[in-house]
């Protein structure tokens, strides 16, 4: 690496990871804080587990409707005016939670929640691709994932704390939540505006030569993967095998890693943990997935097939939920689970530098929506899967060995594509296409 490589590559870090992983800690933030709300706004509103459980589900409606559009406007508006707008959108909608009264106005504030956050973690790997060279963008990624991961180890003692101003000037605790955790959404908003720029002939904060270099660099990479694969797909994209492909792989990836999702305190209870204690023993496999996203990132970016990469991770991840389900009860089981929560969350950023390799423009925007939207049904049919497994089994390591399937299935669909796509490296920067266009 040359000195301008290393100080141009060193201010696009340093400029632009900071500002956007903050706003995808503050997405996850707001998106999530629903679940501890409850704990007071239940009572409040009247609700019931089901009327509650169908109105944090709305946000999935949001979602659907506004994945694919809302990229791709990301890439006609220009991302310092669409992830701002974005941004600001969806942090009024959460500090307003704070003023719903019942069950339709939750349900209501929820679905615009949605639509706003549809874009934005699509539109953020989408955005990356504009500035860094193929062989840095796992380990970048992965250092913002690593921000959003310390999210559910801090949420939760934030959010008591939040709670516990149950009274204060006259609101409930649960709408403090809500407000102290939207409105600094809305000010990150007005700083991603003035401050991220949309490509890097806009950065003036780097040298004439710098700017030159990246722009060649990446045009450079864009050229090879639009000749690789011999033409453009557009919204084509959208129906093209290897991004539906490439969808149910996220699909099956969510599933698993989600089939902990609510049952992980249930399952870390029936080790024989304290009530006082589970809190603590749930912030462990999180905290270690976050120091660990470096690593993953590293073998990312040095791995002349990154595909594989995120099979060994699946894999691992599948191997973790099998072992911690045939240790069950005993105590030993965390160090499984803990082991199939480092995979989970590992594999994500080598997975979302797998389309930018094959799909440019339009392409990229419509492909990375597609393949996220597909994903994110993986929040409904994990714990579905898991609730389903362990009530007809009986106990919670039946769920988890069940769970396992999904991310073994696409592990097994990523490493056929893999062998399947016969293409080769591309010269710049030494990462090789995983599959044809």
């Amino acid at each position: 690496m040359n000195s301008m490589e290393r100080d141009t590559i060193t201010k696009v870090w340093w400029r632009i990871v900071p500002l956007l992983a903050s706003a995808l800690m503050l997405d996850v933030l707001d998106r999530g804080n629903l679940a501890l709300a409850a704990v007071q706004m239940k009572q409040a509103l009247g609700l019931s587990n089901a009327a509650l459980g169908v109105a944090g589900g709305f946000v999935g409606i949001g979602y659907a409707v506004a994945a694919v559009p809302s990229t791709l406007a990301l890439q006609r508006v220009g991302a310092r005016r669409w992830m701002s707008l974005l941004m600001l959108v969806w942090g009024l909608c959460s500090a307003g939670t704070a003023l719903v009264s019942d069950r339709g106005e939750l349900a209501f504030t929820r679905i615009l929640l949605g639509i706003a956050e549809a874009g934005f973690a699509p539109g953020l790997i989408l955005y990356l691709t504009y500035w860094l060279p193929s062989e840095y963008r796992g380990r970048v990624l992965s250092s913002v994932l690593m921000c959003t991961a310390g999210v559910n180890v801090i949420s939760g003692p934030i959010g008591s704390g939040l709670l516990a101003l149950h009274g204060l000037l006259g609101l409930a605790g649960w709408q403090w939540l809500f407000i102290v955790e939207g409105l600094p959404t809305v000010v990150l908003a007005c700083l991603i505006f003035r401050f991220l720029p949309d490509r890097p002939t806009d950065a003036r904060w780097l040298t004439p030569a710098q700017r030159d270099w990246l722009t060649e660099r990446l045009a450079a990479q864009s050229r090879s993967v639009d000749a690789a694969q011999g033409h453009r797909l557009g919204w084509r994209a959208l129906s093209n095998v290897w991004v539906v492909l490439l969808g149910v792989v996220y699909l099956g990836m969510l599933t698993s890693g989600n089939v902990l999702g609510s049952f992980l305190p249930l399952i870390v209870r029936s080790m024989g943990f304290s009530v006082g204690h589970v809190g603590f023993v749930l912030a462990l496999p999180p905290l270690l997935g976050m120091l660990a996203q470096p690593l993953w990132g590293a073998w990312s970016d040095h791995a002349q097939r990154r595909e594989m990469v995120v099979v060994v991770g699946c894999l691992t991840q599948a191997l973790g939920l099998c072992c911690a389900g045939a240790l069950l009860p005993s105590p030993w089981a965390l160090v499984p689970l803990t082991l199939a929560v480092i995979s989970r969350l590992g594999t994500t950023a080598p997975f979302w530098t797998l389309p930018p390799a094959f799909l440019t423009g339009t392409s990229a925007a419509a492909g990375i929506a597609l393949i996220n939207l597909a994903g994110n049904f993986g929040g409904f049919t994990g714990p579905s899967l898991m609730g389903w497994a362990s009530d007809a089994t009986g106990s919670y390591s039946g769920g988890l060995i069940v769970g396992a399937a999904p991310v073994v299935i696409s592990a097994a669909i990523l490493a056929v594509m893999a062998f399947r796509s016969a293409r080769p490296a591309v010269a710049v920067g030494g990462v090789r296409p995983p599959f044809p266009g």
